[in-house]
């Protein structure tokens, strides 16, 4: 009987485990959304579709990220991003340092592509199904040299 109820107990813990490692939920979301080869009009608006968290509550940190080219014409870019933490939006307004005074890339990349990223909030409640707004509020009317904004969501 001993050996029955081992059995038993390593075999519904075997099933239990593939079970839970099975599902499509994670701590970690991460999406870039293409911007326009003409450029990011002033009125344009990125959105992007938050899925696949997991569900239950828990304080993510948010990252704003930007893929840029060469032809970026700006030391730093200014954006405003949206978002739903907990129970309220929240708009938050984000000046990234793009290049060091020189004119030296500061983020990362290989050949005429960089990327960088900034922390946006250490300790956001982003439900499950979330969509996020970035637009950029410089003072010109359409931003060049920028390739992908995206957001970056993971534990802090």
């Amino acid at each position: 009987m001993n050996r029955l109820q081992t059995f038993a107990l390593t075999l519904t813990a075997a099933v239990l485990t593939t079970v839970t490692a099975c599902t499509d939920r994670h701590d970690d979301f991460g999406q870039f959304a293409e911007v326009d080869p003409a450029g990011l009009a002033y009125g344009d608006t990125l959105a992007i579709e938050v899925s696949g968290l997991d569900t239950l509550p828990a304080q993510r940190r948010i990252r704003l990220g930007v893929r840029h080219s060469n032809d970026y014409e700006y030391r730093n870019v200014v954006l405003e991003i949206t978002y739903r933490d907990g129970n309220k939006w929240r708009r938050d307004t984000v000046n990234m340092e793009l290049a060091d005074i020189y004119g030296a890339w500061l983020g990362t990349g290989i050949g005429p592509s960089y990327q960088q990223a900034v922390t946006v909030s250490e300790n956001a409640a982003i439900p499950d199904s979330a969509r996020i707004t970035v637009r950029h509020v410089m003072r010109v009317d359409t931003l060049r040299g920028v390739n992908q904004i995206g957001i970056i969501i993971d534990k802090p």
